[in-house]
């Protein structure tokens, strides 16, 4: 793993690769391309498609709060496409790799797997009907990216929460030494992002795109997230901002101090592996 680290020594961003010794894991990580390449061809595509991020399908799992929405709620689908959804995160290869971006999180980044832990714990306990799409994974959605030419445009995700972390894993046939490259705006650098590989990046904050692939290659990803509007939503006592400032509410710090309170669960170089 490439551990990057800010001035004070916060560990920002990590580039994990993939776990060591798994010998079955480009196995593993075919076996994930082939179900996308079957579920994706059964796609059926809905509204007008957002293409934000790039031309390429994708298709969202679990639960959000923002962007309209009046409440904490599961993402919406036709029936179709939602027993697509439910394939897809029930399908033991995923579920295997989002364990393994679980696992990497509370290992790089402890008190913040703790914050999102504890977050996604309060708000099942109040929603029983919010459908997470991994048990043993802290984070609240997770977005599949088909079409076999994935290669994302210049963006934020701006509706995550800022101060914590968004998992991609790279997947796909395809030299990752001519392509697929993760290009970190802010940062002035780019690296290389071989399929089957894990990054952990707060993508809220920076700006980010890939390198197109090759001719005849294939390249397909599988992202992790929360919205930062749960986070909200909670510490609003369970209500929209807006209702919490219609009815008085006041946040016991401004948003300044809030920041420099939250970035400070980032771990730091000494305290990894404490």
């Amino acid at each position: 793993p490439i551990l990057f680290i800010d001035s004070s020594g916060r560990i920002f961003m990590v580039l994990v690769g993939r776990p060591s010794g798994a010998k079955d894991w480009d196995a593993l990580c075919r076996a994930a391309v082939d179900v996308l390449v079957e579920e994706g061809a059964k796609y059926q595509p809905e509204g007008k498609p957002n293409t934000r991020r790039g031309p390429h399908q994708n298709v969202s799992g679990g639960y959000s709060f923002g962007g309209g929405q009046t409440r904490v709620s599961n993402f919406s689908h036709s029936a179709h496409n939602e027993e697509i959804v439910k394939r897809l995160c029930e399908d033991p290869n995923f579920r295997r790799l989002a364990g393994f971006v679980d696992a990497s999180f509370k290992l790089y980044g402890r008190k913040l797997h703790q914050e999102y832990r504890a977050c996604m714990k309060d708000l099942l306990d109040r929603d029983p009907g919010l459908e997470p799409p991994f048990r043993k994974n802290v984070f609240a959605a997770t977005t599949f990216n088909l079409g076999g030419k994935v290669a994302t445009y210049t963006h934020t995700d701006h509706l995550n929460y800022a101060p914590g972390w968004c998992a991609v894993v790279a997947l796909g046939n395809f030299d990752s030494k001519l392509g697929g490259h993760l290009v970190l705006w802010d940062l002035n650098i780019y690296v290389e992002f071989p399929a089957g590989s894990l990054i952990l990046l707060p993508s809220a904050i920076l700006r980010h795109s890939n390198v197109a692939i090759q001719e005849g290659e294939s390249r397909y990803s599988f992202t992790q997230y929360t919205a930062g509007g749960l986070f909200r939503w909670r510490a609003c006592g369970f209500q929209s901002q807006k209702d919490f400032f219609a009815k008085g509410g006041k946040f016991p710090v401004d948003g300044w101090t809030r920041w420099k309170q939250e970035i400070e669960k980032f771990t730091k170089l000494e305290e990894l592996g404490k």
